[in-house]
C-alpha cells in the first residue's frame, strides 16, 4: 500500500547536525579571537568594560548576521552553506535573531559555568553551583532531546523559541511542516528531568544550610551594628578551602569607629566583634573557620588587617566579657 504522505525534505531542505556543529566551531573561533584582543587592550580598564564590550559586540555578530543585513548567515554557517530562516524561508527579524541569541546564551553560559565550578569529589566547594545544577542540566538535556527527536528540521530549543530552522543554502521558498511533539515525548523530558533530580538530591541539603546560615548571619549583623561593635559590616557564609579541618567558613568585612594605639587593642576590637558575631549567629559559627577582616578610624596604629578565628578561639569561655 503506497502512503499518501509527502516524502520527507529532509536531506534537501535542513542542515544536518554535523554541519550545524562544525559552523558553531568556526563562529566559536572567529569571536574568540577579537574579544581576546579586546579583553587584552581594556585589561587596566576599571570595572569589567572589557567583558561588557565583548560581550555586546559578540551578541551583535549573532543577531545581525540572522537578520536580512546577514542574510541569515554567520561565518561558520556561510562556510558550511547553510542558513538560518523563518517559517516563510527568510532572514529572521532583528526581534526573532535576538530571541535565537538571548536564548542559546542563556543555556550556554549557565552550563559553562556549571563546569568550571564542577569538581568531583570536593561538593563542599561547589556547593552554589550544585544548588543550579539541575535545572541547568535539565534544561541541557531537553535541549538536546528535542534536536534528537527533530530528526526532520532539527530544530533546538532556541529555533524553537525564536521560530527559526537552519536549512541549506540552496532551500528558497517557506520552510516545510514538520512533525509537532507527541505526548510521549513531553512523559520522556519529565522522566529525564526527574533522573536528574534524584541524581543530585544529596546537594540540596547544603542548599538549605547555606540559607540557613544566611539568615542567621544577617540577624547577627544587626546585632553587631546596634551595639556600635561595627559602622559597616558585610557578612556572608561559604565552604572552607581544600585540605582544612572544618566544612564551613564565615567571611566577612568591617570598619570599626575606633583608634586603636597598639596592636593589642586593635586585637581586641576584632576579637569582640568576632565574639558578637558568634554569640548572635551560634549555628553559623559552630565547627567554623572565620575570615575577619576590619579596618579602624583613619588616625588608628594600626591600620586593620585580614585575621583568622579558628572556632575554639570564639568557645564562650574566649569570648567571656567581649
Amino acid at each position: 500500500m503506497v502512503s499518501d504522505e509527502p516524502a520527507v525534505e529532509a536531506p534537501k531542505v535542513f542542515a544536518s547536525l554535523g554541519a550545524r556543529l562544525v559552523a558553531n566551531l568556526i563562529d566559536l573561533v572567529v569571536i574568540t579571537i577579537p574579544s581576546l584582543i579586546i579583553s587584552r587592550l581594556m585589561e587596566n580598564v576599571p570595572g569589567r568594560a572589557g567583558d561588557a564590550v565583548v560581550t555586546a559586540l559578540v551578541s551583535l555578530y549573532f543577531m545581525v548576521s540572522y537578520t536580512s543585513a546577514g542574510g541569515g548567515y554567520s561565518i561558520g554557517k556561510f562556510v558550511l552553506g547553510i542558513r538560518v530562516v523563518d517559517a516563510r524561508g527568510d532572514p529572521l527579524s532583528l526581534f526573532g535573531a535576538a530571541v535565537r541569541w538571548f536564548m542559546s546564551i542563556g543555556i550556554a553560559l549557565p552550563l559553562a559555568f556549571l563546569a568550571v565550578g564542577f569538581e568531583r569529589g570536593l561538593p563542599l566547594q561547589t556547593g552554589p553551583a550544585f544548588a543550579i545544577c539541575v535545572p541547568i542540566l535539565c534544561v541541557v538535556v531537553i535541549d538536546s532531546y528535542v534536536v534528537v527527536v527533530n530528526r526532520v528540521s532539527r530544530q533546538s530549543l532556541h529555533d524553537l523559541a525564536a521560530g527559526s530552522y537552519v536549512v541549506r543554502r540552496e532551500h528558497t521558498g517557506a520552510v516545510p511542516a514538520t512533525p509537532s511533539f507527541s505526548k510521549a515525548h513531553f512523559g520522556g523530558m519529565a522522566l529525564l528531568c526527574l533522573l536528574i533530580a534524584l541524581w543530585f538530591s544529596r546537594v540540596y541539603p547544603w542548599s538549605r544550610v547555606i540559607g540557613q546560615r544566611s539568615v542567621e548571619l544577617m540577624k547577627a549583623r544587626a546585632v553587631a551594628l546596634a551595639t556600635h561593635k561595627a559602622s559597616t559590616l558585610i557578612i556572608a557564609p561559604g565552604f572552607a578551602k581544600l585540605g582544612t579541618d572544618t566544612a564551613w567558613v564565615v567571611s566577612a568585612m568591617a570598619t570599626i569607629h575606633a583608634k586603636p594605639m597598639t596592636e593589642h587593642d586593635a586585637e581586641s576590637l576584632r576579637k569582640a566583634l568576632a565574639c558578637t558575631l558568634a554569640r548572635a549567629a551560634p549555628f553559623s559559627f559552630e565547627h567554623a573557620e572565620v575570615d575577619l577582616m576590619v579596618t579602624f578610624d583613619p588616625g588608628a596604629r594600626s591600620k586593620g588587617a585580614a585575621v583568622y578565628f579558628a572556632d575554639l578561639e570564639l568557645t564562650p569561655a574566649a569570648c567571656n566579657g567581649k
